[in-house]
């Protein structure tokens, strides 16, 4: 490991790749982005948008041919709880000398808490709540995907939206502005909403998310959407804690997680944390500490 100059960390889901690039010492000099490396569209794209933000990043920093073999790489990647995929991207790395793989839940983990245990809940597309207990345990609480999980998430919201629209079709439920902004997207007729839905998948759903929170405290609706989302959020926290009752969770994922909050029971709120860094910053840590 002698060779190893550079500790890079990256974070690849399915809207994009983010890597940090740090010396021996874990200190970041730079970041960059390029596309999604979620490893279920495909390993090829993955190590594709990965090595092409690594590229971008060395540039940065006045580094225009970079060599792997000096790189040593902690990777935060979706998909890799499907054994499969994660053995077929791992066989095909392109010469870094050292690469150390898990989910991006984990590095959002150890972003979250700096390289400590504890918890987070990860609210944002989809959901999924992660802790990784002083014993060593390692828990995960939450997503089995879209559509039968992702409870707390944009696409949750997204689905009770989409029902919402169901109903005011049918004359189950009243009009209202938060009806009709929704209708204004899936189309005001059975056949154009049975067309939406023929293409919703897990992010066209999400998209649906912004119209919920914006009329959440003028519409009964769309508040009583998004007070279920912050209950399934503790609810999350509950069967994370069932086993370490003291455990310290942090609320990730940016702007849905930031707006949901004030929807959160208050009690279970006060009882968390914000992320100290992101899941890119995690990767970081999960690479450096192989050379503590």
């Amino acid at each position: 490991m002698s060779s190893i100059q550079y500790l890079i960390g990256v974070d690849g889901g399915g809207t994009g790749t983010r890597i940090c690039i740090a010396g021996l010492d874990g200190v970041e000099k730079v970041r960059a982005q390029a596309g999604p490396s979620a490893l279920g569209q495909g390993i090829e794209k993955a190590w594709h948008n990965i090595t092409q933000a690594i590229v971008e990043g060395f540039k940065a920093i006045g580094v225009n041919e970079p060599d792997f073999a000096q790189c040593a790489v902690g990777f935060g990647l979706s998909g890799v709880t499907v054994k499969a995929w994660a053995d077929a991207f791992a066989s095909q790395n392109p010469g870094f000398a050292k690469v150390v793989i898990e989910t991006d839940g984990y590095s959002t983990l150890l972003g979250a808490h700096n390289g400590q245990h504890g918890g987070i809940i990860a609210i944002g597309t989809g959901s999924i709540g992660e802790a990784w207990l002083s014993d060593g345990t390692r828990l995960e609480v939450g997503g089995w995907g879209f559509p039968t999980s992702d409870e707390g998430s944009g696409a949750y919201l997204g689905l009770k939206a989409i029902n919402h629209v169901q109903r005011l079709m049918d004359g189950r439920r009243p009009m209202t502005a938060f009806g009709e902004k929704l209708l204004s997207i899936t189309g005001n007729t059975r056949e154009q909403v049975f067309a939406w839905m023929g293409t919703m998948k897990q992010s066209e759903c999400a998209s649906l998310s912004p119209i919920v929170l914006e009329f959440a405290d003028s519409d009964e609706f769309a508040k009583a959407f998004v007070l279920d989302a912050g209950r399934e959020i503790e609810n999350i926290a509950s069967a994370l804690r069932a086993t370490a009752p003291q455990l310290p969770i942090a609320i990730c994922g940016g702007g849905l997680s930031e707006a949901l909050r004030p929807y959160m029971p208050s009690e279970f709120l006060a009882s968390t944390s914000r992320a100290q860094k992101d899941s890119c910053a995690g990767a970081l840590i999960l690479i450096a500490r192989e050379f503590k």
